[in-house]
């Protein structure tokens, strides 16, 4: 057993945790592309190098002026990239210290909700104490215990006769000639024929009797209809009884203070509602910088940048300077031999830095994920009202398992969610929920539906006792 609160706490704490991890990963990937950026223009450096000792001039001119100018363009393309990731982190930096102040004051905001919520819960305790000692409250007390009792007593005797009718109404349901004149309306002012039609109707009735079986029938479909009415009637009785109980409940919660501390926790409610209002921008914000923050590190997701390392791959790999390297190779002298060496060894790095950022890239997007899931898991847990002060979860190991389960990948936030549900329990309160109608109260329903009671709606010997002739030939 935990207490919500506690619950909740673990699911902050998960999702803090997400995110740092989701933060260093973040900054391990901008280092990667860092490094293939620099590996890059070591790369464009060493075939400049290499073209210097093996061209004549006029080649010579010509490729390193192609490779200066793509270097350019790329560097450029890089540069406003990394100055750009550079804004973002320090714009996430200062969202996310702005989160944790808010943060901080939504748990002041909390406490200061539950506390005022406890006093008028302690208030109104005190009260019904006091009102049950009271000869008056007992008295309405009294009138609603009749009421209800009446009204279940009498929705007894309608169902009842709902499953009589249903019974013995059978047989005439049955028979093909009374339904057709019953539906017909014959025997009563509804009924239209023509003279003939009427003649061979009259016929039928002498036959089957219908007279006599249209009164039974009417008596056995009228009577649940009237039942019905009465125990709607009834339950207004009851719902007149409750409010003017609580409507004295009520008078006595007022005199006794309790409207200054009722508004008191309206108040904090409002306060607690604009601190998380400003916490749901602030996130938005976050999310809007995480998702540029990826866009800008996925080389396939800039365009710009896209092309100007797609235009620097292609001018490297171009047969010339293919053929360059391969006679470097072919007749290597020492600075030959080691520009060669440097350029296998980029190659290299290269693919390993590119390998290294993708699975990055890949992790972070599926940390990102997880942290999504935990957080919507946890303003279910608010909108849902779990965080009322008094609430508990009687499967608290569960739920640690199950939020350690999300942070593996092994399930989704449904799964916890459905553990809230399952493991909730309200505080336990000695208080009518209905007492007084006020904000606290559950309102003026009918029930008392398993009590007993006279009184009420009477119907002779009862509508089950057989007084229904359901005739020889129905």
């Amino acid at each position: 057993m935990i207490s919500a609160q506690q619950a909740l706490n673990d699911i902050e704490r998960a999702i803090l945790g997400v995110r740092r991890d989701e933060d260093r990963l973040v900054a391990m990937l901008a280092d990667t592309k860092a490094e293939g950026d620099r590996l890059r223009a070591g790369q464009a450096d060493a075939f400049r190098a290499l073209a210097r000792l093996r061209l004549d001039a006029i080649a010579r001119d010509e490729v390193v002026g192609e490779l200066d100018s793509v270097e350019r363009r790329a560097r450029a393309a890089l540069d406003k990239r990394r100055d750009r990731l550079a804004e973002l982190k320090s714009s996430r930096e200062g969202a996310s210290q702005k989160l944790d102040e808010l943060e901080g004051k939504r748990e002041a905001a909390v406490k200061l909700r539950d506390a005022a919520i406890a006093a008028v819960e302690a208030k109104t305790d005190a009260v019904e104490a006091r009102l049950a000692t009271e000869g008056e409250w007992q008295a309405l007390s009294a009138a609603v215990a009749t009421a209800e009792a009446t009204a279940a007593a009498a929705e007894e005797k309608r169902r009842q006769a709902e499953e009589d009718r249903a019974v013995k109404g059978k047989p005439y349901e049955d028979d093909r000639l009374f339904m057709y004149l019953w539906q017909r309306g014959y025997g009563t002012s509804a009924y239209r024929a023509g003279p003939l039609t009427r003649y061979f109707d009259g016929k039928v009735a002498k036959l089957a009797g219908y007279d006599a079986a249209r009164v039974n029938y009417f008596m056995l479909t009228e009577i649940p209809l009237r039942l019905a009415e009465h125990a709607e009637r009834l339950k207004a009785d009851v719902a007149t009884a409750v409010a003017a109980r609580q409507a004295y409940e009520r008078a006595a919660l007022e005199a006794d203070g309790i409207g200054p501390l009722e508004a008191a926790v309206a108040e904090a409610d409002r306060a607690l509602a604009k601190v998380e209002t400003d916490i749901a921008r602030v996130r938005s914000d976050v999310d809007s910088i995480d998702k540029e923050t990826a866009a800008a590190l996925d080389d396939n997701g800039d365009p710009a940048v896209r092309g100007v390392i797609d235009d620097l791959a292609g001018t490297l790999s171009r047969s010339d300077m293919v053929e360059l390297v391969r006679r470097a190779e072919a007749t290597p002298t020492p600075e030959d031999d080691r520009i060669v060496k440097q350029l296998r060894q980029i190659e290299r790095d290269l693919v390993r830095v590119d390998a290294q950022a993708e699975e990055l890239r890949r992790t972070s997007i599926d940390m990102a994920s997880k942290r999504q899931e935990l957080e919507h898991s946890r303003d279910t847990f608010r909108r849902n009202g779990y965080d009322r002060p008094n609430g508990s979860f009687s499967n608290g190991e569960t739920i640690g398992n199950l939020i350690g389960g999300i942070i593996s990948g092994a399930i989704t936030a449904a799964v916890l969610e459905g553990a809230f549900r399952d493991g909730y329990r309200r505080g336990e309160s000695r208080r009518r929920d209905d007492f007084g109608g006020g904000p606290w109260g559950g309102g003026g329903s009918w029930g008392g539906g398993g009590r007993s009671g006279g009184g009420g709606f009477g119907t002779g010997g009862g509508s089950g006792g057989g007084g229904f002739k359901t005739g020889g030939g129905f």
